[in-house]
């Protein structure tokens, strides 16, 4: 008799099991769309623009860094000139797209060195959607090496550049 009912508690487990499994795999995961963190806004200056010339993917440009402030609710500062721009026209887009690779460097209001680096694409409405990347060696700071950011990169009358930099989070 012990091993009739060790039986039929097997097939049960295995028939709950099956269940579970069966309503699992019929039902969907409910998509959650990720939030986002306010980190900062930038505002560059950039020097002259160096035109390298086409090449087989497009028009390659260098915008060097001159300068720039930082300010958001977690970090402040200055951008040192020590970056650029290297924007890509792409030939092969009608629309004239525009890939962007940005580096600059932040030096933070309390001593900190920031490495930012961005890469994205130019939007029709004349924005730049960037992907942000951090490398710090700043104990306070540490947390951004972690960060997925992104940003909307705006070009001014005057040839500055404004990015609005956000983090990606689960909310």
């Amino acid at each position: 008799m012990a091993s009739f009912r060790l039986s039929s508690m097997h097939v049960l487990v295995a028939l709950a099991l099956l269940l579970t499994t069966l309503s699992l795999a019929s039902s969907p995961p409910e998509l959650q769309a990720p939030g986002l963190s306010y980190l900062y806004t930038v505002n560059i200056t950039g020097g002259p623009v160096t035109v390298i010339g086409p090449g087989p993917r497009g028009t390659r440009l260098v915008v060097p860094i001159v300068g720039g402030t930082f300010t958001g609710p977690k970090l402040n500062g200055t951008v040192l000139p020590l970056g650029g721009d290297w924007p890509l026209i792409d030939a092969n887009n009608p629309n004239g797209t525009v890939a962007l690779d940005v580096r600059q460097t932040f030096a933070t209001d309390d001593g900190a060195f920031i490495q930012v680096f961005e890469t994205g694409a130019s939007q029709p409405d004349v924005a730049g959607h960037v992907r942000l990347a951090f490398e710090t060696g700043s104990e306070k700071y540490y947390w951004l090496n972690a960060v997925v950011g992104v940003g909307i990169l705006r070009i001014g009358g005057d040839g500055t550049i404004s990015i609005d930099a956000w983090q990606l989070t689960t909310r």
